[in-house]
């Protein structure tokens, strides 16, 4: 019998040690979770502000596009001079 009871007993310990190592990798990956979660939101923030400089950049682009065309057309058509 003594020997049944420090196997019972064994065996609560070996369970109890497993559900603090279930808890404590659970926590782990919950933690983990959270900082992918931020760093999620950060990169989003971060794509958000690169899509407007990007579509600043395009517009800007466009604008300088249409007037060396016009600059161009000006030198063609003879109306062009040097100040």
């Amino acid at each position: 019998a003594d020997a049944w009871e420090k196997r019972k007993q064994s065996n609560r310990e070996s369970a109890r040690r497993s559900r603090l190592r279930k808890q404590a990798e659970w926590e782990e990956v919950a933690n983990r979770a959270d900082l992918l979660k931020q760093e999620n939101s950060s990169l989003k923030e971060e794509l958000k502000q690169l899509q407007e400089k990007c579509n600043s950049l395009t517009s800007e682009n466009t604008t300088l596009h249409e007037k060396l065309k016009e600059l161009e057309g000006e030198k063609s058509n003879g109306n062009w001079y040097k100040e």
